[in-house]
């Protein structure tokens, strides 16, 4: 069985480092077009494929789009392993933020961890793009995810954390 990819038309939206920069359904201010769409932008679909994903040792990349939902798959799980240690959804909700926000590096930059999957920035203005893109995206993806790992009584969803020790991929986003 294949891993899900995305299913948004990837070819129709500008691209940094091989990543489709996708509308987003947020209210956080950046770079990201907004997505008034009834369809689900890809920080929806990136929770709504993850259970599943994160299964996935290979993973065959269609293009930008993919490759934006690998990135934001792999930092998702980084919130779960943050999160793992959070009893409560108000500590995590600081925790996450602070993840999002934080330095990250982009493709081609010296610790960059997922080799040629994504090509390098062929500039400093492509470089900056795709950081302020997926500072919007993490950030997005922060908040919503809070309503899905932490329950109503704001404890962990223990349906959701048991997938904290899986790798997609069996790599890992470095910071």
């Amino acid at each position: 069985m294949p891993a899900y990819h995305s299913k948004v038309d990837y070819e129709s939206f500008p691209t940094a480092c091989g990543c489709s920069l996708l509308p987003l359904k947020t209210q956080i201010r950046g770079p990201a077009p907004p997505d008034d769409g009834d369809k689900d932008d890809i920080v929806a679909e990136t929770i709504s494929f993850f259970r599943a994903n994160v299964l996935f040792k290979n993973f065959d990349v269609q293009g930008g789009a993919d490759r934006t939902l690998i990135y934001l798959t792999l930092y998702l799980q980084s919130c779960m392993v943050a999160c793992e240690k959070v009893a409560n959804k108000k500590e995590a909700k600081t925790v996450l933020y602070q993840h999002a926000i934080k330095s990250f590096v982009c493709p081609g930059d010296p610790g960059w961890g997922l080799g040629g999957m994504f090509p390098s920035a062929s500039n400093r203005e492509e470089s900056d793009s795709f950081k302020a893109y997926f500072k919007q995206a993490r950030t997005e993806l922060s908040e919503r995810l809070l309503d899905v790992i932490y329950g109503e009584d704001g404890t962990h969803n223990k349906w959701w954390m048991c997938f904290v020790k899986r790798k997609f991929m069996g790599k890992e986003l470095r910071n």
